[in-house]
């Protein structure tokens, strides 16, 4: 078995840059780059980096990017680059670092309740359009990107998510259900993911339509789980206590930036 942690060293600089961050409570000012903001959970700090696009017409759609277990590594940047590339805003959401946590640890959260707070965060900025800020995680950041689907008004003010875009989550772990956010669902999955079937994805997706949800399911064939990642074989995962295979596929990682994009520009316009 080949487990790969070396992998995630790259981590350890993007958390030097995160340590620096503005430390802030709204964005009202114009702020970019990584900021820091106090959680309304937690006695802590989140933090996150903020991008704008390069060309921005207006005020600009943001998409917050919830990473895996890994934490922010390259797949994070690269899909941040991409969505910045096509005029979408983009926060990586931290939520390892200001805990502690890391790819090795046994005990790994999925914090709600930060993307709520990036949300309201984000909301403030005057170059983003507020009605317009999406999620998208990967493997546990996408189990962000569904719960935080069934967000009530108590929990996310006067701001709703505009869509939610979950690669690879454990779709057995979720449901989509009526109310909540509102907002459109996208789930993306290989046939030959370790962590989830393609079945209960199917599930999923079914039980959101028969709520009144716009969900839909997208599967590639021949896709391993992390398939937009660097990785390729078994990891040992300390926080479910159990391996599973993981290979990148650039032929899959390009129609899936193709099928979000369609769906980014279908809901969000």
């Amino acid at each position: 078995m080949r487990v790969l942690i070396g992998a995630f060293a790259n981590i350890l600089v993007l958390g030097g840059c995160a340590l620096a961050a503005q430390k802030v409570t709204d964005l009202s000012g114009g702020q970019v780059g990584w900021v820091s903001y106090p959680s309304t959970s937690e006695q802590i700090d989140i933090r996150g980096e903020l991008v704008l696009p390069g060309k921005v017409d207006g005020k600009a759609p943001a998409m917050i990017i919830a990473h895996a277990s890994g934490g922010i590594d390259a797949r994070n940047l690269r899909w941040a680059a991409f969505l910045r590339d096509h005029g979408i805003a983009t926060f990586q959401l931290d939520y390892f670092g200001p805990r502690g946590v890391s790819a090795t640890s046994a005990s790994q959260p999925i914090p709600t309740y930060d993307a709520y707070d990036a949300l309201r965060l984000l909301a403030t900025h005057p170059m983003i359009d507020a009605t317009r800020i999406g999620i998208i995680g990967f493997s546990r950041g996408a189990q962000i990107a569904l719960w935080t689907a069934n967000a009530p008004a108590s929990l996310t003010g006067r701001h709703r998510f505009a869509a939610h875009v979950a690669l690879y989550p454990s779709c057995g772990m979720a449901s989509v259900d009526k109310g909540g956010s509102g907002a459109p669902v996208l789930v993306l999955v290989g046939t030959l993911d370790e962590t989830t079937s393609v079945r209960s994805c199917e599930r999923l997706v079914e039980d959101a339509r028969a709520a009144g949800r716009d969900a839909t399911l997208t599967v590639y064939e021949g896709a391993h789980h992390g398939w937009d990642g660097d990785y390729m074989g078994l990891w040992f995962h300390p926080a479910l206590g159990r391996s599973y295979y993981m290979a990148p596929n650039q032929a899959v990682t390009e129609r899936s930036r193709r099928d979000v994009l369609s769906f980014l520009q279908r809901v969000m316009k």
